[in-house]
Formats: C-alpha cells, sequence, structure tokens
C-alpha cells in the first residue's frame, strides 16, 4: 500500500547515477575559435535572467548552423564529451553555465556556478 509522506527530506542524485545530463547528450560539439577559446554566449533566459554559457551543440550540423547565424563567426568544431564541456566553461570566470543549442535557439541550460 503506498503512502504519503507529508513532509519528505531532500534526496539528491548525482548525475552520475542517473547516467544523463539532463537533456544534454553525453556527446557534444563545441567551435573553438583559438588555443583554449571557445565560442560563448550572452543570453537572456524566459525567467529573464541573464547568463553567459559556453555554446554546446549535439552535432556538427547544429554548430554549423550556429555559426551560419552569427556573422563573423568562425572555427573548428571539435567533439567533446559533456564532463569535458562542462570543465571547460568551469575554467572559464566569466562563464556560468553550459547552452545546448538546437537549430539556433537555447534548449537546455546547465550551471556550473
Amino acid at each position: 500500500m503506498s503512502q504519503t509522506i507529508q513532509n519528505p527530506g531532500g534526496i539528491t542524485l548525482e548525475e552520475f547515477e542517473l547516467e544523463s545530463y539532463g537533456g544534454f547528450p553525453n556527446q557534444l560539439y563545441l567551435i573553438q575559435v583559438g588555443d583554449g577559446k571557445y565560442a560563448a554566449n550572452n543570453a537572456t533566459l524566459p525567467d529573464g535572467q541573464n547568463v553567459n554559457g559556453l555554446a554546446t551543440f549535439p552535432d556538427p550540423d547544429e554548430a554549423t548552423t550556429y555559426m551560419g547565424l552569427l556573422a563573423g563567426l568562425s572555427g573548428e568544431i571539435v567533439a567533446k564529451s559533456f564532463e569535458e564541456a562542462r570543465e571547460i566553461a568551469k575554467s572559464k570566470p566569466a562563464l556560468s553555465c553550459v547552452l545546448l543549442f538546437v537549430a539556433g535557439k537555447i534548449v537546455e541550460v546547465h550551471y556550473v556556478r
């Protein structure tokens, strides 16, 4: 018989225990624009929050589409694991998150600070 608890305690699951990273795929593509530099984006989220995030893409075609939308952006499309992309974002003090772009729009946000 199921029972409803009025004030349940918090449960914290680590992402590795879930074997996923929210809506992010395990393999991401980034635009490398220089030695150790990657494309980033300043964005206003639907809740009005302004964030600076590392731009990531689910496949190379999405990265190419993004470069086409931003005149003057060029670079090498490189594959990284989600964890590698997360570490890159963490290593850049100006960045607060990893952004996943699909069709030129942000579809997922993962905060690193």
